[in-house]
């Protein structure tokens, strides 16, 4: 008599166990006699079923699977709908059963049009007369449309951003600036190694005090990936920040992922590498260390009465931790250190550096 038991293992492999009961003549004898005695020794009952226990034996053979993933899908390049992160441009190696449902949609995508809506607030510390603070709040949703199909989608992401801002006393500034925005953004994979992320910006960006159409800026990117294998794959492209005294941002890195546990998402101006401390089910938490390139550029009006553009750029490293939920509300908290901070006036040659400073932001997706 076979009694067969199929358990799966990680990486497709089934261990499948055939207890084998032993029935030899012998064997069967023995069992007869020992039942017979059952009348004269109760006891014997708990021996009895002992002897049995352990009179059989088993084996394990281990049989190895042939891979379900289809040839064509052996690299799939995935993208992502994250349009504040450059660095979360390509999505992880998916496991077998999401790349047949759906090989091109990320483990997030919801069905219908809306994606994600996304909230952060961020407060960088103020000092004395050359500290320099700000808060902000920012509100932006996600849409997404199938241009021309699902494979390769158009992301729509209108948003608000108004910052409060404190010091410094060298200089005049406005008390508020606002970001009103809507970004375009397509994404397709051409081939099973190539894809492409193209994004426009239009949006007004002013302390809403001023009506020049200098307030009314148009930024943007352009990027490359290339698929080397599942766990490595490689960026290259350039941001268009709409602004003078930078033309272009350089997008260039890769992305290593050596294990389900630890990222390197190495690509400036964001790079990022992330730990994952627990998993259960659908839920996931990590750790980070990261670095950015912060800037921004608004028309304003100054106290004297004139139009003018206020420019602003800092560095940032970051640590922070992350919940990651399928179907549910992502969260984040990061604390970071500020430095490399420059003020200017469009006017003004001369730059403002604030002091160095501390930064602290969380940040709601659903």
């Amino acid at each position: 008599m076979k009694i067969k038991w199929h358990r799966r293992l990680a990486g497709g492999a089934q261990v499948c166990v055939l207890p084998r009961i032993a029935s030899h003549r012998r064997d069967a004898g023995a069992t007869v006699t020992l039942l017979n005695m059952l009348s004269y020794r109760p006891g014997i009952v708990v021996l009895a079923a002992v002897m049995c226990l352990f009179a059989g034996r088993t084996f394990a053979q281990v049989i190895r699977l042939p891979t379900v993933l289809l040839p064509e899908e052996r690299y799939p390049g995935l993208l992502v709908s994250h349009p504040d992160s450059s660095s979360e441009l390509i999505q992880s190696p998916v496991t077998f059963d999401t790349a047949l449902m759906d090989p091109d949609s990320p483990p997030d995508a919801r069905p219908g049009v809306f994606q994600k809506l996304i909230f952060n607030s961020t407060w960088l510390a103020p000092g004395g007369n050359n500290g320099f603070g700000v808060s902000e709040l920012d509100l932006r949703t996600v849409l997404g449309f199938p241009c021309p199909t699902r494979d390769s989608p158009l992301l729509i992401t209108p948003g608000f951003s108004v910052s409060y801002l404190d010091g410094p006393t060298v200089v005049d500034l406005p008390p508020r600036l606002y970001d009103v925005y809507t970004q375009f953004r397509w994404m397709s994979r051409i081939s099973p190694r190539w894809a492409v992320d193209l994004s426009v910006t239009p949006g007004v960006f002013s302390d809403f005090e001023q009506g020049a159409g200098q307030a009314v800026r148009v930024t943007g990117h352009g990027m490359a990936a290339w698929t080397y294998s599942p766990n490595l794959k490689f960026v290259l492209g350039a941001g268009y920040p709409d602004r003078e005294d930078i033309k272009v941002v350089p997008i260039a890195g890769f992305m290593w992922t050596p294990c389900d546990e630890l990222k390197y998402e190495l690509i400036f101006p964001r790079p990022r590498i992330a730990a994952r401390v627990s998993y259960t089910g659908d839920v996931e938490d990590w750790v980070y260390v990261a670095a950015e390139f912060d800037n921004g550029v608004w028309a304003v009006r100054r106290d004297d009465g004139r139009n003018d553009l206020l420019r602003y750029r800092d560095w940032r490293i970051l640590l922070g931790i992350e919940r990651k939920a399928v179907d549910g509300l992502d969260a984040r908290l990061e604390l970071a250190y500020v430095f490399g901070r420059r003020i200017q006036y469009r006017s003004s040659p001369t730059e403002i550096t604030p002091d160095d400073t501390v930064m602290l932001r969380c940040g709601l997706t659903y």
